[in-house]
C-alpha cells in the first residue's frame, strides 16, 4: 500500500467516542490514505475497540507500555506514519473523539495542492458537545493564501483571532512539518508550530464546516504543564510561554537557516514583533491590560486636576497676602479647600476599592477553578478505582 496521505491518530481513554471517530476517517470519499493509531497507555477499552479495525490494511497500531504524554505521543504518531508509509507526502493528526465529514480529505487536499507554496490546509471547525450538538462558538476564519511574505504571514497569525488548536489538525506537507520540528518541547506547542509553518508557506482554509470537534474541559496553561509530558517534565517549561517560543525561534531561524527573503536582523526583529503582539493580545483578552490602562488614565486625570487646583490655590494665597483686609474671603476659600480635599480623598478611596475588588475577583476565580478541577479529578479517580475493583460496569446475575 502506497498512499500519499497518512493520518496519525492519538488515543487516550476515549473508547466510547473512538468508533465514531475512526468510522468517519475510514469513510472518506478520497481513499488514498493510511492510518496509524498510537495509544498512550489507555486504561479503558481503547485497545479492544482498535482491534476491531486492525483487519483493515490501511490501519497500523502502536501502544505505549506506559503513558508518555501528549507531545511524545504526537511525535510518535508522525514518526510511525512516515516510516510505515514512506510514499506519503501529506500528514494530518486526528483525535479519538471528533468527527470528520466524508469530503474532508478531498476538499482540504484540493486546497493544499491548489498552490505549490501552501503548507497547511484545513476546514472550518464547529465545536460540539458530547452529544454532537453545536455549541455557541462560531468557526474562526483565517487564510494566508494571498500573502507571499513570511513576515506578513506570521504577523497576520499573531494579530488575528485564530484557533491554533483547530489548525493543527489540518493537512500538512510532511517536508514542511519536519522542518518545523513537528512538536517542540514547549507549552502551547501547537501555536509555535503554526508560527514555524507560517514561515515556511501559506495556510489555505476551506470555507465549509467539515470537522466537528468535541469541546473538552476548559483548557489552561497549568493543565498543559502536566498533560504535555507524563512523569518528569523537561526543563524550561516553568518559564513564560513567550520566552520558551522566542528561545526556539531564535535558535532555529535567527542563528540557523532562515526563510528566503529574511536576513538575520530582519528575522530577529520579526520574532520580537510577533512576541509583542502575542503579549498584547494575551493580556487584552484577559482584561488585565485594559484594567491597568484605565487605572493609569484615572490617575493621570486626577493628577492634572490636583495640579490645576494647587496652582489656583497658590495664586489665591499670594494675592491674599497682598490684601490682608479680605480675611473673610480667605477663610471661605480655606474651607472650600478642605471640602475639595475631602472629595479628592473619597475619590482615591473609591479607586482603590475598585482595584481591590478586581484583584480579589481574579483570585477568587482562580481559586474556584482550582477547586473545580480538583473535584473533577477526584471524581475521575473514584470512577477509575471503582471500575478497576469491579464495583461498576458489570451486570449482576440474579
Amino acid at each position: 500500500m502506497t498512499p500519499s496521505v497518512v493520518f496519525g491518530v492519538t488515543l487516550y481513554n476515549n473508547a466510547r467516542h473512538l468508533p465514531e471517530a475512526l468510522d468517519s476517517l475510514l469513510a472518506q470519499t478520497d481513499q488514498d490514505f493510511g492510518v496509524v493509531l498510537v495509544d498512550d497507555a489507555s486504561v479503558d477499552d481503547t485497545g479492544a475497540v482498535v482491534h476491531r479495525y486492525l483487519g483493515d490494511p490501511r490501519v497500523r497500531y502502536l501502544r505505549h507500555p506506559v503513558r508518555q504524554g501528549m507531545v511524545p505521543t504526537w511525535r510518535d504518531a508522525f514518526e510511525l506514519a512516515v516510516s510505515t508509509f514512506p510514499s506519503a507526502q501529506y500528514f494530518a493528526w486526528a483525535s479519538d473523539h471528533d468527527w470528520w465529514h466524508p469530503d474532508w480529505l478531498r476538499r482540504v487536499r484540493a486546497a493544499l495542492e491548489a498552490q505549490p507554496g501552501t503548507v497547511l490546509a484545513y476546514a472550518l471547525t464547529q465545536r460540539v458537545d458530547d452529544a454532537r450538538q453545536p455549541l455557541d462558538k462560531p468557526p474562526k476564519a483565517f487564510d494566508t493564501t494571498t500573502l507571499d511574505n513570511p513576515a506578513r504571514r506570521v504577523m497576520a497569525f499573531a494579530s488575528e483571532p485564530v484557533g491554533a488548536g483547530d489548525m493543527v489538525y489540518g493537512l500538512m506537507r510532511i517536508e514542511a512539518l519536519t522542518r518545523a520540528g513537528v512538536f517542540r518541547t514547549v507549552i502551547q506547542p501547537d501555536r509555535l508550530l503554526m508560527v514555524e509553518l507560517a514561515l515556511a508557506g501559506r495556510f489555505a482554509q476551506v470555507s465549509d464546516v467539515l470537522w466537528f470537534r468535541r469541546q473538552p474541559a476548559q483548557a489552561s496553561v497549568e493543565k498543559q504543564r502536566t498533560s504535555l509530558f507524563a512523569g518528569a517534565s523537561p526543563g524550561g517549561l516553568d518559564q513564560p510561554i513567550w520566552l520558551q517560543h522566542s528561545r526556539v525561534l531564535f535558535r532555529e531561524y535567527v542563528t540557523g537557516p532562515r526563510p528566503a527573503g529574511l536576513g538575520r536582523l530582519a528575522m530577529a526583529v520579526l520574532v520580537l514583533r510577533y512576541q509583542a503582539m502575542y503579549l498584547f493580545r494575551h493580556y487584552t483578552k484577559q482584561g488585565y491590560l485594559l484594567h491597568r490602562i484605565d487605572q493609569q488614565w484615572e490617575a493621570l486625570v486626577q493628577a492634572w486636576k490636583d495640579l490645576r487646583y494647587e496652582g489656583r490655590w497658590f495664586w489665591y494665597r499670594m494675592r491674599m497676602r497682598l490684601r490682608p483686609k479680605h480675611i473673610a474671603r480667605v477663610t471661605e476659600k480655606y474651607l472650600l479647600h478642605l471640602v475639595r480635599a475631602a472629595v479628592y480623598q473619597a475619590a482615591v478611596a473609591r479607586r482603590n476599592a475598585r482595584a481591590w475588588s478586581y484583584e480579589a475577583g481574579q483570585v477568587l476565580h482562580h481559586r474556584m477553578a482550582l477547586v473545580r478541577r480538583g473535584v473533577k479529578r477526584a471524581m475521575y479517580d473514584l470512577l477509575v478505582l471503582t471500575h478497576r475493583l469491579g464495583l461498576r460496569g458489570r451486570r449482576r446475575t440474579p
